[in-house]
């Protein structure tokens, strides 16, 4: 437990209120205690202020705190960055290292840190390399594959053979790292299997979420940069480079080959046709379909996906078009009639 105004230090924000509130913890505005600390960084809760128990609350610059004075506050430049800190100084994941499971199996030629947690029957391949990180239980980590330090790979990941893997990465249960792309030949009718001997390289503070599959190259590398971030359910081809700092939401797929930026958005269910380039600082919006190069930053929606203030107009017409086409029909009778009667 520490007082609201230590925890709006280690958050980057100023404490206006009561000197003695004592904090243990984080809940919502409509389920805190007194104890807790809560936040509002979206306007449409600003009605729970009123009633909550919270001993003080997270905002932002802009909220007027002057409206509730029987109130605590901290206040901050970004109230949902200020309960990410705070999130993260209450509930950090502790994690005990320096343990090696006897129900692992671990190669002799493996490098291991002392350090590490090898959880059980997690199997270490040959010459792979594990820095101080903690892999959980029934995790399979293949040949000559490397992880760096402060990484978390949870239960029931595979990751294949010669894949690299920075530091501060996290990837989740049922993911797949390295797994071959999908590259065939046709010859007389068949489909012949190209070997797939590239390998998938993961930089620094990567977060992989659940059953993600990401294939390695079919010659030379797949590329995570530094950064980003995959919600659960994504596959990514063999070949494509994801920029930093980029965010790939649920069941997006990229194609082989496919260039991403930095600082790319791809909402949920988007899917990227293969050998394209996508420029730093793009958006495609849910369900968009992409299928020529991006070569200009911007927001972009629809399938094929254009401009995504012209989409709008477009969708907004889009439920007239039978009405328009009825009255188009009316003109043009009336217009026969007219040259009838000429």
């Amino acid at each position: 437990m520490i007082s609201a105004l230590e925890l709006s230090q280690i958050i980057n924000g100023t404490y206006i209120g009561e000197k003695d509130i004592k904090i243990d913890g984080v809940a919502s505005l409509m389920r805190a205690d007194e104890y807790k600390v809560s936040f509002l960084s979206n306007k449409k809760y600003t009605k729970y202020i009123s009633s909550t128990k919270a001993g003080c609350i997270i905002v932002d610059e802009l909220f007027d705190i002057s409206l509730y004075k029987d109130k605590n506050f901290i206040v901050c430049k970004n109230a949902y960055l200020g309960f990410a800190l705070a999130l993260t100084y209450f509930y950090k994941t502790k994690l005990d290292g320096n343990f090696k499971s006897p129900k692992a199996t671990i190669d002799g030629s493996a490098i291991v840190s002392e350090n590490a947690y090898i959880g059980d029957f997690s199997y270490i391949a040959k010459n792979a390399k594990i820095g101080n990180s903690y892999i959980m239980p029934m995790v399979y980590v293949g040949e000559n594959s490397i992880i760096g330090d402060n990484c978390i790979i949870y239960p029931n990941v595979t990751i294949r053979e010669n894949v690299e893997i920075g530091n501060n990465v996290i990837i989740h249960s049922g993911s797949v790292i390295g797994s071959d792309g999908f590259g065939y030949v046709k010859d007389n009718g068949r489909h012949y299997k190209i070997p797939q001997i590239g390998k998938v390289i993961i930089e620094d503070d990567v977060e992989i979420g659940s059953n993600v599959s990401i294939d390695r190259a079919t010659l030379d590398e797949t590329i995570i940069r530094k950064g980003s971030k995959i919600d659960n359910l994504v596959q990514i081809a063999h070949n494509v480079e994801i920029g930093e700092n980029s965010i790939l939401v649920s069941q997006c797929g990229i194609s082989g080959s496919t260039k991403i930026g930095n600082n790319v958005i791809l909402a949920g269910q988007v899917g990227i046709a293969g050998h394209l380039t996508i420029a730093d600082n793009t958006i495609v919006t849910a369900k968009s379909g992409v299928g020529t190069n991006i070569k200009k930053s911007g927001i972009y929606s629809g399938i094929p996906v254009y401009e995504h203030s012209k989409w709008l107009k477009s969708s907004a017409i889009i439920p007239r078009l039978p009405d328009i086409y009825r009255k188009i029909q009316e003109l043009e009778n009336r217009l026969k009639e007219l040259e009838k009667n000429d």
